[in-house]
């Protein structure tokens, strides 16, 4: 008598899938491997999500958070994970890729998750190149730096200098939320090039005339070396007074990889392949902003949730095609738009290619203050519709690939 589908699963081991990480890429994984499961994968497949709390951060609205125009950041995990997901809050602190094990600091002591496959999407956080930035002032692209400035911020007197360093989209918008919000502080960007140099010289000057009409002091080609007590120190010498100092300049991946003896690039990300499986250790499937992919697939593929969300659906497709015994395919991942956000009411939407080039078309005002709003209630209900309707959220495919494929 032949043994029915239920008996047949009961004889196959159970499959442990360790999340690392419950941002955009990690929850998007999540989501999409367990909703994509069939009747009987889902009675073997234990997904568990190791996160340091137990709410998601909607980072894309930390420069709204700091200016004072949003009173929260944080949403439920529980609200927005897939309902069969375990969560376990804590940190991850090392990978035994041989043991396949994970050591992870909770507040009731270390303790050691197995996994059968593991995907790495830690996120990144904001890296502080310029001396002194740590000590005297708050780095934006973190939450407790946002926190912090928003604290400073509130209960700072008309009239008060903040300055933000770093002319790139989150500096711009940082600058141009708190100008909007609070129009009796002194505001003052500081770019070292171009502001939003990787923009079109026409949406350069877009955004320069409304960031003046917001009153924000904009100082390109000013590099700061140091920021000391109340003063960013540029290269020429001047030194820019402030009461309150924010600093937007780049990111960089956490140091878990490179600490438990994994292939990274020179600031930490996590090595993959094609298929974003680790190059040493493919039981490691990895997404978002902590891996790098090869050049062939991936060049320009930039730091971002638009990257993070794509990312983290393929590393489920990825295990799954694993647990069923195929092999994974490769990424295609492109861009639609670069957009930014001058304050509630103003923003500029630049259409892309694929590669994430500027092509025509461009969507200013008010128009454009909605739509990038739209965004970023997308990038948060994408994930969360995931955990009914798999494919909920369709990516665009990369542009065509190039004939090199080595990391960078």
């Amino acid at each position: 008598m032949r043994a029915s589908a239920a008996e047949r699963a009961a004889d196959v081991d159970p499959v442990s899938v360790l999340v690392i990480g419950a941002g955009y890429a990690g929850v998007m994984a999540t989501n999409r491997l367990l909703a994509s499961s069939s009747r009987l994968e889902a009675d073997r497949v234990r997904v568990t999500v190791v996160n340091p709390r137990p709410e998601f951060v909607e980072r894309i609205r930390l420069h709204e958070l700091a200016a004072g125009s949003r009173s929260s950041v944080f949403l439920p995990l529980t609200d927005i994970l897939h309902r069969a997901a375990h969560l376990l809050v804590g940190t991850a602190r090392r990978i035994d890729s041989d043991a396949r094990t994970v050591t992870v600091a909770t507040a009731a002591g270390d303790i050691t998750e197995r996994y059968d496959f593991l995907i790495y999407a830690p996120g990144s956080a904001a890296a502080a190149p310029i001396p002194g930035a740590r000590q005297h002032a708050h780095l934006l692209a973190d939450l407790d730096g946002a926190q912090t400035a928003a604290r400073q911020l509130a209960g700072s007197a008309a009239g008060s200098r903040v300055v933000i360093v770093g002319g790139g989209f989150t500096g711009v918008e940082a600058a141009a939320e708190i100008a909007e919000r609070r129009p009796d502080l002194d505001v003052t960007l500081l770019s070292s090039g171009p502001v939003a140099t990787q923009m079109r010289p026409q949406a350069r000057r877009a955004i320069r005339r409304a960031l003046t009409r917001l009153g924000v002091h904009l100082v390109e080609d000013a590099t700061a070396v140091r920021i000391t007590t109340g003063a960013v120190i540029l290269t020429d010498g001047r030194a820019v007074a402030f009461d309150s100092c924010l600093v937007v300049l780049s990111f960089t991946a956490p140091d878990l990889a490179r600490a438990s003896g994994l292939s990274v690039d020179r600031v930490g990300r996590l090595c993959v392949d094609e298929t974003l499986r680790c190059t040493e250790a493919p039981r490691i499937i990895g997404a978002g902003d902590a891996i790098v992919t090869p050049a062939g697939v991936g060049a320009h593929l930039r730091m971002s949730c638009a990257a993070a969300l794509p990312l983290g659906g393929h590393a489920a497709e990825t295990v799954l095609h694993l647990v069923r015994g195929q092999e994974p395919a490769p990424i295609s991942i492109g861009f639609v738009v670069q957009c930014l956000s001058l304050g509630r009411k103003d923003g500029y939407i630049q259409l892309v290619r694929p590669d994430d080039s500027a092509r025509a078309g461009r969507l200013t005002g008010r128009k454009a203050a909605w739509v990038k709003e739209r965004i970023c209630r997308l990038v948060v209900d994408g994930p969360e519709k995931e955990r009914r309707r798999p494919g909920a959220y369709r990516a665009v495919k990369g542009p065509r690939r190039s004939p090199s494929a080595v990391h960078p």
